[in-house]
């Protein structure tokens, strides 16, 4: 049996990320969260402190539990070969795609750190030091075998380029349905999108040679499961 204050605590930390994600930090009140979690409003300042001190845990949790960790974990040890790493960059980009184009839970969870960085404050500090900054590091690394010529100025340039292409499709998605054909539903039309944000990209960091390797093995991969 779950212990009743972890169960209230989860439901708190539910409740702030769904109205923190709509609305921002200052425009919630605690109270709302108390009510949306169906606790009592002291609940709060138990397992949390302040509604600060909730806010920067339902931050943590959103980065820590939800889909993009298994996204970014996809960049954990940089491959040997330049093959291999475009193959990685292509898996990395449809992995994340889903995660904010995907179920609404991750996606409420992205917009959530969205909104922390660009508020700036102590959640800013947070999402940076244990969110953007490793993250952007492992990126970069890989990029760094894709381009072993390229210093390190660059290779942050290229990483920031690819993150930026996937956040766009989540943050304007409504104007971009307006702008291109629908590229089909689900998982294989988010899959197309991804594959054409890799696509660019690896020609944009001059490896254009290895786009039909890194898209042809994803292809096959998804031949032989289907057939499995």
């Amino acid at each position: 049996m779950i212990p009743a204050e972890d169960t209230t605590r989860s439901r708190l930390l539910d409740a702030a990320e769904e109205l923190f994600a709509e609305r921002g930090y200052e425009a919630v009140g605690i109270r709302e969260i108390a009510e949306r979690a169906g606790v009592n409003l002291s609940g709060i300042k138990y397992h949390f402190g302040s509604k600060h001190g909730l806010y920067l845990d339902t931050v943590r949790r959103s980065m820590d539990e939800r889909g993009s960790a298994e996204a970014w974990a996809l960049l954990d040890g940089p491959p040997a070969t330049r093959e291999q790493a475009a193959t990685t960059l292509a898996l990395f980009v449809r992995a994340f795609l889903r995660v904010l184009l995907g179920p609404e839970e991750s996606a409420s969870c992205a917009c959530l750190v969205l909104q922390a960085a660009l508020e700036g404050g102590d959640a800013a500090e947070l999402v940076a030091r244990e969110f953007i900054r490793p993250n952007h590091e492992r990126l970069a690394a890989l990029v760094g075998v894709l381009c072993p010529s390229a210093d390190a100025r660059l290779r942050s340039w290229y990483a920031q380029s690819v993150v930026a292409q996937v956040v766009h499709q989540m943050m304007f998605k409504g104007f971009i349905a307006r702008l291109r054909p629908v590229p089909g539903e689900g998982e294989a039309g988010l899959d197309r999108i991804a594959d054409e944000i890799t696509a660019f990209s690896l020609r944009g960091m001059g490896c254009a040679e290895l786009v039909g390797a890194a898209l042809g093995a994803l292809a096959g991969a998804g031949q032989g499961a289907r057939e499995r």
